[in-house]
């Protein structure tokens, strides 16, 4: 099931066919190699929809030929959303729809809507209306063993946090690691959970999560170990929080090198609470829901 677009220009507008090529090129993704889709994938997010060209079928049959619509010309461009994925996949999708209208005046014929016409419509409408059949559709397909639950606002504050990460970074300079934020769930009761990475002890802002994974590389009896140790959040900010501060982005904290360099030992000690390979697997973004059955 997925949600599409069709994109439609004014007559007497000229806007070809490889000035939208090159904008999606030089704006989302590069084009595949026959340049006909540019299949856009966030790494941080992991948010992934698609523009499609379609070239006109010259062996087409008179009768199946779409009829053209009176003061638009077809661009024979489209776009493809999943349905029965996490909501901020429409946060994400429709910015950048909106976005690449209003640069190209490109106007949208939209199957799911009420109109039968081109028009131009803002993100926020266009994500309700996917939205709205995204949420029907992830309830109706939902399956206990498989399927995984957790509610828009916490999703969206995820988003939020990964979405940023990138700049979070630049801002603060390669002295600190802005970790992402990675959804996960338990292997025996399928619940799912938050989950970032704090590496060898090093300066890092730390957004909420359930639980935070520590990679350690220590000194022990002449050996070099290599762990990894799985700790609630509660049991971090119990062992570490003082030596972090409150940091501008919602909800994250972070620690300095001064202090960093003081929790090394502390750091290297701490004991897992779980054994992280048997607790937990990644979760999916095709099995991440915001509603479930009643």
């Amino acid at each position: 099931m997925s949600y599409d677009l069709f994109f439609y220009k004014q007559k007497g507008t000229e806007i070809s066919t490889d000035r939208i090529s090159k904008y999606l090129s030089d704006n989302l993704v590069s084009a595949n190699e026959g340049n006909t889709q540019w299949f856009y994938e966030n790494e941080d997010t992991e948010v992934y929809f698609s523009f499609d060209y379609n070239e006109l079928d010259e062996n087409i049959e008179e009768d199946e030929e779409i009829e053209p619509i009176e003061n638009f010309d077809d661009t024979n461009f489209t776009f493809n959303l999943n349905f029965m994925r996490p909501s901020f996949f429409g946060l994400e999708a429709f910015k950048f729809v909106e976005q690449f209208c209003n640069d190209l005046n490109l106007f949208v014929l939209n199957p799911q809507s009420n109109s039968e016409q081109p028009y131009k419509p803002t993100r926020q409408e266009q994500f309700d209306t996917w939205n709205k059949t995204n949420l029907w559709a992830s309830k109706d397909h939902f399956k206990e063993m498989q399927s995984c639950y957790l509610s828009e606002e916490d999703c969206n504050k995820v988003w939020e946090y990964n979405s940023n990460r990138q700049n979070l970074q630049q801002k603060l300079g390669e002295g600190y690691f802005v970790p992402k934020i990675f959804f996960f769930k338990t292997k025996q009761t399928n619940e799912p959970f938050t989950l970032t990475i704090w590496t060898e002890h090093i300066p890092i802002v730390l957004p909420t999560t359930d639980y935070i994974l520590l990679t350690r590389q220590y000194k022990k009896f002449f050996r070099t170990i290599k762990d990894t140790v799985l700790v609630s959040r509660a049991t971090l900010l119990n062992a570490f929080g003082n030596f972090f501060d409150n940091f501008e982005f919602p909800n994250c904290k972070i620690i300095h090198q001064d202090k960093a360099d003081q929790v090394k030992d502390k750091f290297n000690s701490i004991k897992a609470e779980k054994e992280f390979t048997e607790f937990a697997e990644r979760l999916g973004m095709e099995n991440l829901y915001n509603a479930k059955p009643d």
